[in-house]
């Protein structure tokens, strides 16, 4: 009955107010009567992750709604500024908050490095941008107070230093070791076939070497493991320090995979990071598409996986994901 009352007295104030969504403050109390309000806040703003690429914010979004009706929708708008030049907006009209209930909704905004570049002439010199949000919440009310206003309006201004990232990657010092004859003999035992290991030793290592050998088996028809070493090799072209702690990788040879795994192999220095990769992998990934890359000598690679990395204290204070999905031309000799 008491939330009647109130409902009916907002709709009778209708005459006194002039409707602006911006401006529009609801009343606390009408004759007594406490008026219930929402409220919008950003509990967390933060750096979600990174890459070579791009820059991935997080906002938590906490919205309290107050009234017996579920609110179907929200707005949230938000124009971002690099150095004081404006380079970018964005909408999202996806938030829902359930009747009396308080909700918090995460929201995801990337930003790439490319686009800042364009707008800051010195970017290569900086290690790192100030980013200023302006962010304004539109929250709906419901029918029942739309004669005195259809919504209101929460305004919020964010900062947030993030990195300057311009990279280049290489893949350097790329080798696989032949085979010892004990090795393949192992191999030929596992899958119990009787051939001359010194003949299939050559055959592989003629593959290894890009040549075309004599074909004794199909290197698939055994498992024998091949060991590899590369340095995958990242030159940063700004003035941001980055320390690698680790990397997480998946390396592709011609759209085919050839390992995966994880290192703490890395080589920190200025504008540069070399991230060692000792593995192995069976003939069995020998395919056609590999094969390939050892006769050209060269191939082209994929590069996914993550890493985390200690950003200035300014930018981060803990360790950060950094994301890898490259691609690229290597050689194989």
């Amino acid at each position: 009955m008491k939330k009647t009352i109130i409902i009916i007295m907002i709709s009778l104030l209708v005459p006194v107010f002039s409707y602006n969504s911006e401006a529009f403050e609801l009343p606390d109390q009408i004759s007594g009567f406490k008026i219930p309000k929402p409220t919008a806040k950003i509990v967390r703003f933060d750096i979600d992750s990174i890459s070579l690429k791009d820059i991935t914010l997080l906002f938590d979004v906490e919205i309290n709604n107050p009234y017996p009706v579920k609110l179907k929708l929200s707005t949230v708008k938000a124009a971002f500024f690099v150095e004081n030049k404006q380079f970018f907006k964005t909408q999202t009209d996806k938030l829902k908050i359930k009747a009396r209930g308080k909700a918090t909704t995460r929201l995801f905004v990337n930003i790439k490095y490319e686009d800042m570049a364009k707008i800051v002439k010195d970017y290569n010199k900086k290690d790192s941008l100030e980013c200023v949000i302006d962010m304004v919440i539109v929250l709906p009310l419901p029918k029942s107070v739309h004669k005195m206003a259809k919504d209101v309006t929460f305004k919020f201004k964010l900062k947030k230093e993030v990195p300057t990232i311009k990279p280049e990657i290489n893949i350097a010092n790329f080798k696989v070791i032949k085979p010892s004859t004990a090795e393949i003999e192992a191999a030929l035992k596992r899958a119990k076939k009787k051939l001359n290991a010194d003949s299939i030793k050559n055959m592989f290592g003629a593959i290894i070497d890009g040549k075309n050998p004599s074909k004794i088996i199909d290197p698939s028809d055994l498992d024998l493991k091949l060991k590899v070493n590369f340095d995958i090799v990242m030159k940063n072209k700004t003035k941001a320090a980055m320390i690698f702690k680790d990397l997480n990788y998946n390396f592709n040879v011609n759209s085919s995979k050839l390992v995966d795994g994880f290192t703490k192999d890395i080589q920190n220095r200025q504008g540069e990071y070399i991230l060692g990769v000792n593995n192995e992998f069976s003939s069995k990934a020998l395919g056609n598409a590999i094969l390939k890359a050892f006769k050209d000598g060269k191939g082209n690679y994929t590069l996914t996986g993550h890493s985390f990395v200690k950003l200035p204290d300014k930018i981060k204070k803990e360790p950060l994901k950094l994301k890898f999905n490259e691609n690229g031309v290597f050689n194989l000799k």
